[in-house]
């Protein structure tokens, strides 16, 4: 009895987990570049349950050894995996300033080898001074004069140092070049790419963290042999939106609520039939 309280209670902290994530990816969905996070559930190891039999009498009296029956198998309980970003484009929309920018993702071309697309990523110098990468193109320019996220960090250029503008009054071509009002010109933005975007770890603010190895870290997209022939991956007064698919989240929300609200129902119904045994069969 005590093995289905413990199985309906990991139920209902998985999905109580599950719906967290979905709120954060609902209230995320007017956000400028914001990732969705998917999670599932998975069962704890299952449990091989065998029926042992006692051994039959032997001729010399003595009992011969017993033997199993397999029954099948029981599930313990779930759990929910962590929250995983999804890297696929968002909808481009037209804002007409020339502070957003946003990555072309959907340009690039498929790896021969892995058949995947990657991924591009802004960096920006975070509060610590450390290297950070985002998806949100919501830049302004501060008063010094420096190109900013929508959080106050620099945005870094090719040399991964601040880039400075000076003024809204510049233009970005498709491959990253900066030019000023004057003509002059400002570098290039550092844009990065990755095959395995799954690495990323976000930290807040659109700021993303690379927790995979040094090998396998963004690459300056001029690194990059696969994209030699590519040229556009940045795109000037257009912002990528959210991923989030209001629909779909929505649908999911209700559905980790009907199971949260199943398991709780076991709960309860483990929970009477425990204090009917404790108050009534004993009284027997």
């Amino acid at each position: 009895m005590f093995r289905g309280l413990y199985t309906a209670t990991s139920g209902m902290l998985a999905h109580n987990r599950k719906q967290q994530i979905l709120t954060n990816n609902l209230a995320n969905a007017n956000t400028p570049g914001f990732k969705q996070d998917q999670t599932v559930l998975r069962a704890f190891p299952d449990q091989l349950i065998h029926a042992m039999e006692s051994g039959k009498f032997a001729s010399n009296g003595g009992r011969m050894p017993g033997s199993s029956t397999p029954i099948g198998q029981l599930n313990t309980g779930v759990y929910s995996q962590e929250g995983i970003p999804s890297f696929s484009q968002g909808p481009l929309k037209e804002t007409g300033n020339s502070t957003d920018l946003s990555l072309m993702d959907e340009l690039l071309p498929e790896n021969p080898q892995s058949q995947q697309k990657g991924s591009l990523v802004f960096a920006a110098e975070s509060d610590s001074g450390q290297i950070r990468y985002t998806k949100n193109g919501q830049f302004s320019v501060g008063e010094d004069g420096l190109l900013k996220t929508s959080d106050g960090n620099s945005v870094l250029n090719q040399n991964m140092e601040p880039i400075r503008v000076d003024s809204t009054n510049f233009t970005v071509a498709e491959n990253g070049q900066v030019t000023l009002q004057n003509g002059g010109s400002a570098g290039g933005l550092w844009i990065g790419y990755t095959e395995n975007p799954e690495q990323f770890v976000k930290e807040g603010h659109g700021l993303l963290r690379w927790e995979g190895t040094p090998q396998t870290a963004p690459q300056s997209i001029e690194d990059v042999p696969l994209l030699n022939n590519t040229n556009s991956f940045v795109k000037q007064g257009f912002l990528e939106q959210s991923n989030v698919d209001l629909t779909q989240t929505m649908t999911e929300m209700m559905a980790t609520y009907r199971g949260f609200e199943t398991n709780q129902k076991v709960l309860q119904a483990y929970d009477r039939s425990m204090e009917k045994a404790a108050n009534e069969i004993g009284r027997v």
